[in-house]
């Protein structure tokens, strides 16, 4: 059975909206402040939050891409690997990523106006960092319901999907996810 783009991306909405049936706003906006909030207790000022905001983002939008294309890797292979195969691919990731901060963090500076002044600088980052952080939960918990032994009978069908339009759907998706979830939240 092929999937056409469009059937695609109703059965990724639907799947996401079963995996975040459960999440408030409020509790999410709650998890979310508290992340920010204790990225200000771990810095002395104002400058050293807006540094660590920055590498923050540029270290969640890096693992965005990191979960794609692990996503990728599952769908174009069309096999289920194991969940510790699948967190060993998202672990080592990660280092990597660790690896490259320091050469990628500038790049994420310039693309967010780190010229501008620091109050406007701050708050593109946290308008960014905080919807990101939010769709690679999503885009993790997705990944991981897709390869759980239960669901594979019925996520069998997403091999005969073109595998970028899958890609696609889940990265627009739960963005849209992300920011529909975020929606209200005070930022400070």
């Amino acid at each position: 059975m092929g999937f056409t783009k469009e059937e695609v991306n109703k059965v990724v909405m639907a799947l996401i909206q079963q995996l975040t049936k459960d999440w408030t706003k409020t509790k999410v906006h709650s998890e979310v402040l508290e992340i920010l909030m204790k990225m200000r207790m771990e810095t002395k000022t104002e400058e050293e939050y807006i540094e660590l905001l920055l590498t923050n983002v540029a270290f969640a939008t890096e693992s965005s891409f990191a979960l794609q294309k692990i996503f990728e890797l599952i769908l174009t292979n069309k096999q289920f690997p194991p969940a510790e195969a699948v967190q060993a691919w998202l672990t080592d990731a990660h280092q990597k990523i660790d690896a490259q901060l320091p050469n990628i963090r500038e790049a994420y500076r310039k693309h967010f106006g780190g010229d501008e002044d620091k109050q406007a600088f701050k708050q593109k980052l946290q308008l960014s960092y905080c919807p990101v952080l939010l769709s690679n939960r999503i885009k993790t918990d997705f990944i991981f319901a897709f390869i759980h032994e239960q669901n594979q009978p019925m996520m069998t069908d997403f091999f005969d999907a073109d595998p970028k339009a899958v890609l696609e759907a889940l990265h627009h998706i739960s963005g849209f996810y992300a920011s529909m979830i975020l929606e209200g939240i005070e930022l400070v």
